[in-house]
């Protein structure tokens, strides 16, 4: 609930529209997100293509990136 009380409370960005949702209404935004367009693009799009990329970031539950992994071409 931190990141909603954070970049959703301002103004500008795109993520405005959810800072004012219960924790509930917020957790179930999320899943309901995560379902249709996260998750999708993680099978359709990232996985397939993951052993060709040349950079990989992998992220912690805060999405800070927490390593990197460099592949030499």
């Amino acid at each position: 609930m931190q990141k909603q009380r954070g970049a959703c409370t301002n103004p500008e960005s795109s993520l405005h529209r959810y800072a004012s949702l219960i924790e509930a209404d917020a957790r179930s935004t999320a899943r309901d997100i995560w379902g249709r367009i996260n998750e999708p693009n993680l099978t359709q799009n990232i996985r397939p293509t993951h052993s060709r990329a040349t950079a990989v970031l992998h992220k912690n539950s805060q999405h800070a990136v927490h390593s990197i992994l460099l592949r030499k071409i």
